[in-house]
């Protein structure tokens, strides 16, 4: 049996019945008999435009309740066209093989338990084509919480998701090692190989950018983006240079939850592996950076956190019997922060539109939603956050 309680008020006919479906998919597989699914609809207020979210129960006579975060397609064939992910499928692959291979050779490698990367429980999932959907344990019901993504990250909150960072690249490493053909074969696609599509609105969106920009650095401002703009150049930024990782790709705090134990410790945990790619694992450290921090931060924290991460990525590489100096030497990685700190300046153009839209202005989570959609009017956050990266380049001479 299934009930469906706490439907949402507007028509979502099409994402309720994939949901009901895939939920009496879980009930069965986990041994619930005569089950009741309660459900209903939540929003991120900005923070997701990809899929139709939903806070789910399933409860059944002498067995335990299941409380469920379910999340199920709303990308139709508009944003499909254009998006340069295919981001339902790579998720599916993070959670059905990635994420289950970096398990084993932790496994293999005795990690301590405290030092292991922390990932939601998985339980089921869809991949057909429209109809997508995946199953998880509700985070929040274990306390977990997202972070105000109208506030500057801290150094606490950074150092435990520039650690959890670290232990997923060290993971990428030791899997390219110990199997170098799957690897190769069955990672996702590189950033670099879907760049035609969304020139156009990236284009449009530097354009708003520069307007809010102050004028005494506007001239600035188009220099240095005519120049890393230029299709090749902007694409050489996301490749790998020295070695090839599994990187995030959309690595801020909206794609972070987070609680605090009872000893006081925080926790961090990482989602939304839909823009897994192979790319340079630097792109990640600067999206999270100049997607999450202000001046502020930046000023007391930005290179201690650039140094943070390597060491905690050395320490998990030796956990997994890998040596750090074969494998990422110091010196590569400094070459390739340098290389690759102008992302840190488009980030703040292109993610932190997104990230600091006000709720009322943020764009519609429906199955029309298009990338033009996504062109929207900056917030006053926004002008100021994009100012302050401004004039931190200026200082490190990048403008």
């Amino acid at each position: 049996m299934c009930i469906n309680e706490n439907r949402p008020l507007h028509n979502m006919a099409e994402s309720e019945q994939v949901l009901n479906e895939i939920l009496e998919k879980v009930a069965k597989e986990q041994g619930y008999d005569d089950f009741k699914i309660t459900s209903k609809q939540i929003s991120t207020d900005g923070a997701n435009y990809t899929s139709f979210l939903y806070q789910a129960s399933i409860t059944a006579p002498n067995k335990e309740e299941l409380k469920l975060f379910v999340k199920v397609a709303a990308a139709g064939e508009k944003m499909r066209e254009i998006a340069p992910f295919r981001i339902f499928e790579t998720e599916s692959f993070a959670y059905n093989k990635l994420l289950k291979a970096y398990k084993e050779i932790e496994e293999k490698h005795d990690v301590p338990k405290e030092h292991r990367l922390v990932t939601p429980k998985f339980y089921a999932n869809s991949d057909e084509y429209l109809r997508e959907a995946l199953v998880f344990e509700d985070l929040s019901a274990s306390g977990y919480t997202m972070y105000d993504r109208f506030k500057s990250i801290d150094w606490e909150y950074t150092a435990k998701s520039v650690q959890n960072l670290a232990k997923f690249h060290a993971l990428s490493i030791a899997w390219s090692i110990d199997d170098p053909e799957a690897f190769e074969n069955t990672t996702p696609i590189s950033m670099a190989d879907n760049m035609d599509n969304i020139m156009g609105y990236l284009n449009t969106v530097v354009s708003n950018a520069i307007l809010v920009t102050r004028e005494e650095n506007k001239e600035r401002l188009r220099k240095f983006l005519d120049r890393v703009l230029d299709k090749n150049s902007y694409i050489s930024l996301y490749r790998p240079i020295n070695r090839a990782m599994i990187i995030h790709g959309d690595y801020r705090p909206s794609n972070l939850m987070h609680r605090f134990k009872e000893d006081g410790t925080l926790e961090v945990i990482s989602l939304d592996y839909q823009t897994l790619q192979r790319g340079n694992p630097v792109l990640d450290l600067m999206y999270f950076i100049f997607s999450g921090s202000d001046k502020s931060f930046r000023d007391r924290y930005f290179d201690q956190t650039l140094d943070f991460y390597y060491e905690e990525l050395c320490l998990a590489l030796r956990r997994l019997n890998l040596d750090p100096e074969l494998i990422y030497p110091r010196k590569d990685y400094d070459y390739e922060v340098l290389k690759v700190l102008p992302v840190g300046l488009t980030t703040g153009m292109f993610c932190l539109l997104i990230v600091t839209v006000d709720v009322e202005d943020a764009p519609k989570v429906n199955k029309d939603i298009a990338i033009t959609d996504f062109a929207i009017n900056p917030s006053n956050l926004y002008k100021t956050r994009l100012n302050e990266i401004i004039d931190f380049f200026i200082e490190k001479g990048v403008l």
